[in-house]
């Protein structure tokens, strides 16, 4: 069992995010920044969410989850996602697709996508860190 406050990796998300890859690879820096909030702008709100809740002692959404989802929500970044979190923020100007792609890399983790069943919370952590940066790479910063 999963609640509406975790992020599943189910075939509606995989859709969005194949789709991610052709925009990204389209360059088109609007279409991209728009895709992006619409579908990956509630990422940020998860993770204040449980930030605030993990604070407070009470994330009911875990405790209900079963024990194949509580492990995977656990699980920590791989030493990949690490990585892309910190490239993310190693901007020089030459770089910027690099900064923009690192989203895609980042939840891609060498194809670990396809194996996972939801997003851990370390994952919504850094997914939201990358898409900070990856917003103001697009909005022209």
């Amino acid at each position: 069992m999963a609640s509406d406050k975790i992020i599943c990796y189910d075939d509606a998300f995989i859709g969005k995010f194949e789709r991610l890859k052709e925009l990204t690879e389209a360059e088109d820096k609007s279409a991209l920044y728009r895709f992006l909030l619409d579908h990956y702008g509630h990422i940020c709100k998860l993770f204040q969410y449980y930030a605030k809740q993990s604070e407070q002692g009470c994330i009911q959404d875990f405790e209900q989850a079963d024990e194949a989802i509580k492990r995977e929500l656990m699980r920590p970044l791989s030493y990949r996602q690490y990585r892309m979190v910190e490239r993310s923020f190693s901007r020089w100007e030459e770089e910027e697709w690099l900064v923009i792609w690192s989203i895609w890399d980042f939840l891609h983790d060498n194809g670990r996508i396809y194996e996972k069943k939801v997003m851990s919370s370390a994952e919504v952590c850094g997914c939201s860190m990358i898409l900070e940066n990856v917003y103001c790479c697009l909005a022209g910063e």
